[in-house]
């Protein structure tokens, strides 16, 4: 392996380290007022798909050697976020949910609330039982109510991706390549010179 080689080995490295924090930090940071919400939601909603999906791959093509981060299709949302718009009926809400661990804190929340608004009802209007919702009706109402805040409000992004690719990293890789392939070359004509002699 090259001098070039190894820089780049090290940086992709590093990127990916440095990706991975970065979008579990920012994923904690916003989650920390849902946790407050709804008791016994994921400790760690940093520990994502989107984390895992992190990798680099260097490769060597006609253009030259590159270096490829690869990461899930929906990063650029969770990244800038998303303007109001419908989700499709196929999107797995309820299995983001689920992974959320917050259907039991939602339930709970859920009936204090409908209990508070019976409680300042005026009407004379006979007051019936008030039950917690099932499971299965928590989760359908969360999806509805996930669905209709990313069809009016959007998501805000949390901006991961470029407090680590903008931090200067690369301007200095360049610096860092360019004295390799310059120690490199070196290597080379030496070694080719010896050759000849």
């Amino acid at each position: 392996m090259n001098e070039v080689e190894k820089i780049l080995e090290a940086f992709g490295t590093k990127v990916v380290e440095d990706l991975r924090k970065s979008l579990s930090d920012k994923l904690q940071a916003k989650a920390a007022f849902y946790q407050s919400k709804y008791k016994g939601a994921s400790p760690n909603p940093g520990e994502s798909a989107l984390g895992a999906s992190i990798k680099y791959r260097i490769v060597d093509s006609a253009d030259g050697i590159k270096l490829n981060v690869y990461l899930n299709d929906y990063w650029e949302a969770v990244d800038t976020g998303r303007k109001p718009a419908g989700v499709l009926k196929e999107a797995k809400i309820d299995k983001w949910i689920k992974k959320r661990n917050i259907i039991s804190s939602f339930i709970k929340s859920n009936l204090e609330d409908r209990l508070k608004r019976q409680k300042n009802n005026k009407t004379k209007r006979e007051k019936k039982v008030l039950e917690k919702l099932s499971f299965v009706d928590a989760l359908e109402a969360m999806d509805f109510l996930v669905r209709r805040k990313l069809q009016n409000k959007g998501y805000e992004g949390i901006y991961f991706f470029d407090a680590v690719m903008e931090d200067g990293r690369q301007q200095q890789l360049t610096k860092d390549i360019a004295a390799a392939m310059k120690k490199d070359i070196e290597i080379i004509i030496k070694t080719n010179r010896y050759e000849k002699e």
